[in-house]
């Protein structure tokens, strides 16, 4: 498997706490048959970038010393979970610093409350012509997206892409969002399939444990396209295979 998302760098957000923590969740990676993970950090206020990419280049660096020192076999590269708003029209080129493994694919996400459902649009457009991907993360947690389900049509039909949460999958926040996300799956407009992981005992990354509870709806083949598949291909920056479950 390889997570493109996960909250693995210690004190950046509120993913894991501390190196030791971090070290944790590697381990649990390789015990869940993760080959590589991709730390995506929260970028919430784009007027503070450089900072952020000195700390997260940083503490990568020295995660990946740690992992080859311990001897623990799971490569991590760099990315971010950027929040769309209005400083998205402010940013330069660095932008593209925040992708995944420096590609064109940008892991974004919007707010948890309700919003303006155009603001998404307009907010993937920008991305979308600085010659990037974005990929939309979590989209079955948006209150926005299950009252405005037709935002998602149209973001996908922009070129837009999306990542579900592993956990939404397992029921645990809610049948709606485990309904929601299944149906993305299923319906070809979701590619990826992610942790989203935050710690080691609240959002862990225990992928296999959460893999027993998914609906039978999800096939190993539609787990294995959006968690190895497609994610090998945002990672080597190659355009994305047709998804073989989507109807157009």
């Amino acid at each position: 498997m390889i997570d493109l998302h996960c909250h693995l760098l210690w004190d950046m957000d509120d993913g894991a706490s501390s190196m030791e923590k971090t070290v944790q969740m590697c381990q649990t990676a390789v015990e869940n048959d993760i080959q590589i993970i991709a730390a995506t950090p929260h970028m919430t206020d784009l007027r503070m970038l450089d900072d952020f990419l000195y700390l997260r280049n940083r503490k990568l660096t020295e995660l990946v010393r740690i992992l080859q020192a311990e001897k623990i076999p799971v490569q991590v590269c760099g990315g971010a979970e950027v929040f769309l708003n209005e400083w998205i029209f402010e940013v330069g080129d660095e932008l593209a610093e925040l992708t995944l493994n420096r590609s064109r694919y940008l892991l974004c996400e919007y707010s948890l409350r309700p919003f303006d459902p155009e603001k998404a649009i307009v907010f993937a457009e920008e991305v979308l012509e600085r010659g990037l991907i974005p990929i939309i993360a979590h989209p079955e947690r948006y209150p926005t997206f299950h009252e405005y389900p037709e935002i998602v049509t149209e973001l996908h039909g922009l070129g837009a892409r999306f990542q579900v949460n592993a956990d939404s999958l397992t029921g645990r926040i809610g049948e709606n969002v485990q309904t929601f996300a299944t149906a993305l799956l299923t319906n070809g407009l979701a590619d990826v399939l992610a942790t989203d992981a935050h710690g080691v005992t609240h959002r862990k990354n225990d992928f296999k444990a959460m893999q027993t509870m998914f609906p039978s709806a999800l096939s190993p083949e539609i787990v294995r396209y959006t968690t190895h598949t497609v994610p090998l291909c945002m990672l080597k920056n190659e355009p994305l295979p047709h998804n073989p479950r989507f109807k157009a």
